[in-house]
């Protein structure tokens, strides 16, 4: 099939197409000017095509001939909490994506698969999660998700427009530079903290998986629907961090920090940036994630989709860690 994809020079992005193209598919990659994009050249079946999504007139004639569109582009998960953020989020993703949808109103196309988030959910204190909570987002990129989400079932529900929402939770892999990213760096410099004295389940996904769920979705997704993506199972934050020691091949001390503690000193970060510019080290709601127990089911995606997560953590870290080494991030 003819493919387009938005953000496919980012991380999910280059995977995602390297998959498609492996399988035969014909890959259209928006990108803008300033993507690095010399990975994908090397890739056969391919074409570029540059564009914005924040520019509607720069995306006239991306969709033409296009049987599926992967829309990617977005801004990600940022710490500060400012205006200027506000309005990033909501030009990038929000107005990005009702550009783009347009767009593509005017084709006939099969799917249009949009990459949101469990952040969309916001930060639910349930035993498990599944697709069928109440989404309750209260940061700026839990909100900016969940409004995307809620513009394309607009979408659906009007015109029914082919939409399939997935919400992969933190993913990691080789060439991550996001929050499993940011975590090793804390865990290799010594300073990431054991907070509370609960298990802080945490959900994790390997890219490879992500991508699995993104091709089936494009061949067994019902439209209007939204499928959680994560692992089989949350794991404790210990775990996580034990493995990544491990991998990091060195000594670390795993210490302790009371709650209260933490989100005083997150607090002062805070008020540091606030004064001073900039993106706080830690906030208050980095601190909250941390200490809520966050288990997702997968129910839905494997049932419906034949998802079955395949990565196991172990390898699927070390793997990662060894690349973040030999690529100079650590």
């Amino acid at each position: 099939m003819n493919i387009l994809i938005t953000g496919s020079a980012g991380f999910i992005g280059r995977h995602l197409v390297k998959a498609l193209v492996k399988e035969g598919h014909h890959c259209r990659c928006l990108v803008r000017k300033a993507s690095n994009i010399e990975e994908l050249k090397k890739l056969e079946n391919i074409e570029f095509v540059y564009g914005d999504i924040r520019n509607r007139e720069s995306l006239r004639g991306v969709v033409k001939d296009m049987d599926i569109v992967y829309h990617l582009a977005a801004i990600g998960h940022v710490s500060s909490v400012s205006n200027k953020t506000y309005e990033m989020y909501r030009v990038n993703n929000l107005q990005g994506t009702k550009n783009l949808v347009e767009e593509c109103l005017e084709i006939p196309i099969k799917r249009f698969i949009y990459f949101s988030s469990t952040a969309a959910m916001g930060l639910l204190k349930l035993p498990i999660v599944d697709e069928s909570a109440v989404c309750c987002p209260k940061t700026l990129h839990q909100t900016s998700k969940h409004d995307c989400e809620e513009l394309l079932m607009k979408y659906w529900y009007e015109f029914k427009f082919p939409v399939i929402i997935m919400r992969p939770c933190m993913v990691y892999g080789h060439t991550a530079k996001g929050e499993f990213y940011k975590m090793t760096r804390l865990i290799d410099k010594g300073i990431f903290p054991r907070v509370g004295k609960g298990k802080n389940l945490t959900p994790i996904v390997h890219v490879d998986d992500v991508v699995q769920a993104a091709i089936l979705a494009m061949n067994k997704g019902r439209l209007g629907e939204a499928y959680i993506i994560a692992s089989e199972k949350s794991y404790e934050l210990s775990k996580l961090w034990n493995i990544t020691v491990d991998s990091l091949e060195d000594k670390r001390t795993y210490f302790y920090i009371p709650t209260t503690v933490a989100k005083l000193v997150a607090f002062v970060c805070e008020l540091i940036a606030k004064t001073y510019g900039g993106i706080p080290l830690v906030n208050r709601r980095n601190i909250e994630s941390t200490v809520t127990d966050r288990v997702f089911s997968i129910e839905k995606a494997k049932k419906e989709l034949g998802y079955t997560p395949k990565v196991n953590l172990e390898e699927g870290i070390k793997q990662t860690v060894k690349w973040y080494k030999e690529n100079g991030y650590l």
